[in-house]
């Protein structure tokens, strides 16, 4: 039996189209009205012939167990069309609504110099996710300082950069390096002399770390030999004089050479 909606006065949209038997498609947003509260949905009239269905989980960006946490009776919003079933049951989404909000008003946003703090999820593969105003991000570990991959703390919040947004696909490219970088960018001089702590030793060279910046010692500008084996010499933990060589802004890298 199908369930006739009270056609609310007003969604004037939602008459107009009902009148002209217009046919609704996913993705369409259309404005409505909460009309009934189930533990797992909720009853949505967007003043069409159907009663349409928000499930628990569209409601909102962020974890919810009940119903009744967000959304109250006659609660009016846009809703996205999320499916329509073979058998006509319509699905909509509230939180897809609130996500391409968030996303238009993050592009618009110009990010070029600034630094955001993002609060660190869980790992996730090889990175972590982080939430930035109410937004999931994906940062690899590769762009992610070591403190931060190592810790467990659930209330850190995370310096970041964006370094590209594609706004096609609503991805963005993030890094953590690049933020932490660029705070201590000024301090760091071509040609200047730095101590500096040894953090890992690889065959290409020695990774040392300056201000929470892990740089970069290439065994080019270690020794003549490149065949050479650097554990044989160098420790972690070592303190070691370096020089500062070239400084590489965009991806927040630093080549440096070793001083006797």
């Amino acid at each position: 039996m199908s369930i006739i909606t009270s056609r609310f006065n007003f969604n004037k949209f939602g008459l107009l189209l009902s009148k002209h038997s217009y046919q609704i498609k996913k993705n369409d947003i259309l404005a409505g009205i909460l009309i009934g509260l189930e533990p797992n949905y909720a009853l949505i009239d967007l003043g069409l012939e159907r009663i349409c269905f928000l499930p628990l989980k569209e409601f909102s960006l962020s974890k919810i167990t009940n119903t009744e946490e967000l959304l109250n009776i006659n609660f009016i919003a846009e809703f996205l069309i999320l499916d329509i079933k073979k058998n006509k049951r319509i699905i909509v989404s509230l939180k897809r609504v609130k996500y391409i909000y968030l996303w238009n008003r993050l592009r618009q946003l110009d990010f070029t110099n600034m630094i955001i703090y993002a609060k660190i999820g869980n790992s996730l593969g090889r990175g972590k996710l982080v939430s930035f105003n109410d937004l999931c991000f994906f940062i690899l570990n590769a762009n992610i300082p070591k403190y931060y991959r190592r810790t467990s703390n659930p209330n850190l919040f995370i310096p970041f950069k964006f370094l590209e947004i594609k706004d096609s696909f609503h991805i963005a490219h993030i890094s953590s390096t690049s933020a932490v970088f660029s705070k201590v960018n000024k301090n760091l001089i071509v040609g200047s002399l730095y101590l500096g702590n040894i953090v890992s030793i690889k065959e290409f060279g020695i990774f040392i770390n300056i201000l929470g910046v892990k740089c970069l010692a290439h065994i080019s500008e270690i020794c003549q030999n490149q065949t050479l084996d650097l554990t044989s010499f160098y420790s972690r933990g070592d303190q070691l004089l370096f020089k500062i060589v070239s400084k590489d802004i965009e991806r927040g890298k630093i080549s440096i050479t070793l001083e006797n």
